[in-house]
């Protein structure tokens, strides 16, 4: 994915997301903060309305201010009371501030009630005034602290980080999913446009292969019948020269039907047999080269093994890869183990070679590559081929102990 797609598809949606609830967040807040200032002022302004009404009598009745206050002084909700006269001396006050009265001058905005910051926190004012003895004018101020608030807002912040967090975990969960989920689609589309790149190189490969030696066997087979007819006729002394020539016009025809039978199309004629009954038909068929190399195969026969396979071809590419190791192998033996796995049956080929070069590893499978002098390099790619035809994959590695492994998985039988 370039740099470019990852900002559009990742970056910028998470972004987004961030912001969204940050201020859906701050929003909330703010609403919250209003709703409650308004209910609080509401019921702190009805209060006022009660205690002045109480005081109006109260003091009608001949008792002092102070006194008058000292009776609703221990009311919890309320953090301070003061009365005041026109002047703007203080008649009376009660605080639960510890001898601090946070009270200010009334703003023009809003005459009845306002919020003051104090050393206490924001504290709300709210004024009543009432008519007094003798044609006096009396200001009742009541306040309450808005801390709470500031708690239930700070605990609200708290709680929204940690929603986000939350989130950002599951969200960054998610996106990474979708991220591997997304690399995985690409790395299968790229793979299977390679795949199909490889096929059409193939298919014009084998058409232009297939064309050469159907141009070359036709003089090929005219020069055997001219060898055969000049070991016959030709004087003694020719006679030995001509069955070579003979022998190796042979030898280049069987190289191009071996060409030929790697470019043919496989045509699969599956039925559900047994891993060993494969196994068997290629040591079977390896058998006169590992005797004349001196060098034993060596396999556990096992039950339970079953593929749906073709049992022809299968049992062809399993001795295409034990040849290939009875060739690289100068001593030692080959040994072949096939076990059951979870997505079917796993067959391997361990040899005594030398091992595979790091640099070949990954071409050892392609058509026509061989690091023989004498290699053909079509063994291992047909081998490969019908394994895959069978729906498996074939693969090569070291081994530690010296030389090499070939894993062939295959998937078992259906049902």
């Amino acid at each position: 994915m370039r740099r470019r797609e990852f900002w559009a598809f990742f970056i910028l949606p998470a972004a987004g997301i961030i912001v969204l609830f940050f201020l859906q967040s701050a929003l909330n807040r703010e609403f919250l903060k209003r709703k409650t200032e308004a209910l609080v002022r509401e019921q702190l302004t009805a209060s006022a309305r009660i205690l002045a009404a109480e005081f109006e009598e109260r003091l009608k009745e001949g008792a002092l201010p102070q006194t008058a206050l000292d009776r609703y002084s221990g009311e919890t909700d309320i953090y301070f009371l003061a009365l005041v006269d026109e002047t703007g001396n203080v008649l009376g006050w009660s605080s639960q501030f510890e001898g601090y009265l946070p009270i200010a001058g009334r703003p023009a905005s809003d005459p009845e009630s306002w919020a003051i910051d104090s050393p206490a926190g924001t504290i709300l004012n709210v004024v009543r005034t009432f008519p007094a003895k003798e044609g006096r004018v009396y200001s009742l101020y009541l306040g309450y602290s808005l801390s709470r608030l500031d708690e239930m807002l700070a605990y609200s912040r708290r709680s929204a980080l940690l929603l986000f967090g939350a989130l950002g975990a599951v969200g960054l969960l998610l996106f990474s999913g979708i991220y591997r989920m997304h690399r995985a689609s690409l790395a299968r589309t790229e793979e299977a446009a390679g795949e199909r790149q490889e096929k059409e190189r193939f298919r014009e490969l084998s058409g232009f292969t297939a064309g050469i030696a159907h141009e070359i066997k036709n003089p090929l087979n005219s020069l055997a019948l001219l060898c055969e007819m000049m070991e016959k006729n030709a004087p003694h002394a020719l006679a030995g020269d001509a069955a070579l020539g003979r022998i190796e016009v042979q030898k280049i025809s069987r190289i191009l039907d071996r060409f030929s039978a790697v470019l043919r199309p496989l045509d699969l004629r599956l039925e559900t047999i047994e891993a060993d009954a494969v196994i068997g038909d290629a040591v079977e068929a390896a058998s006169p080269a590992a005797v004349s190399k001196g060098i034993p195969v060596r396999w556990e026969p096992g039950p339970g093994r079953r593929l749906r396979a073709d049992r022809g071809l299968l049992a062809q590419a399993l001795f295409n890869v034990v040849r290939n190791g009875l060739e690289a192998s100068a001593g030692g033996e080959i040994v072949i183990r096939a076990e059951k796995n979870k997505a079917g049956v796993l067959i391997s080929v361990e040899d005594s070679g030398p091992g595979i070069p790091a640099a070949d590893r990954d071409r050892i499978f392609e058509p026509f590559f061989s690091t023989k002098a004498d290699g053909l390099g079509v063994g291992l790619f047909l081998a490969r081929k019908i394994v895959e035809a069978h729906g498996g994959r074939i693969s090569a590695a070291d081994r530690k102990s010296g030389g090499s492994v070939f894993r062939i998985e295959l998937p078992g039988e259906k049902g």
